[in-house]
């Protein structure tokens, strides 16, 4: 397999739940994202900066080791959208379930699962270009818990780079400023 240059370029990602179905308030379902997120960084060369999970979004900020960054969270999604329509149509007793799929199966015509089951189809990406955008993005993701209103300190919620405990602590790339 031919490994791309790596896109040096920094971007930030935000992936929306189908129907904004608030799904990662499930740890079981957090932790399976957590999952595909380290095997993403592990074997697809992803580079994450800063990240949140909140209950109906995952928030990144990050570029690739090698390849395309769009390709990879691509990717990402639909394994996770598998995975997680996998637990939820299984019955979890953990998961009180049955209303999330009708609603997601109800987004697809037919009623079929396609690649991108749980995730909405448009994915927001920005490009950061300086130092400042970066920081301020970074500032929006480690602060989006404590606006929901979920947490008081933004280090105290756990499915964010912020928190020292975070699950993904040892895949969190250290960003240096690229002009210092």
């Amino acid at each position: 397999m031919k490994r791309r240059r790596r896109q040096k370029d920094i971007w930030y990602s935000e992936m929306r739940t189908a129907r904004e179905v608030p799904l990662f308030v499930q740890p079981v379902i957090a932790e399976k994202l957590i999952s595909g997120l380290k095997w993403s960084c592990e074997n697809r060369g992803l580079r994450i900066y800063d990240y949140a999970i909140l209950p109906d979004r995952l928030l990144i900020i990050g570029n690739t080791a090698w390849g395309n960054l769009s390709d990879v969270l691509d990717s990402f999604m639909e394994f996770s959208s598998k995975a997680v329509m996998l637990m939820l149509k299984n019955g979890n007793p953990n998961l009180q379930s049955s209303w999330m799929v009708s609603l997601m199966m109800d987004d697809k015509p037919g009623g079929k699962l396609s690649g991108s089951g749980i995730w909405h189809k448009e994915v927001l990406r920005n490009h950061l270009f300086r130092q400042d955008g970066i920081d301020s993005a970074s500032q929006r993701i480690q602060n989006a818990p404590v606006a929901m209103g979920w947490v008081v300190k933004a280090e105290h919620y756990r499915y964010s780079s912020a928190c020292p405990a975070n699950p993904l602590e040892g895949w969190i790339v250290e960003a240096v400023d690229p002009w210092s």
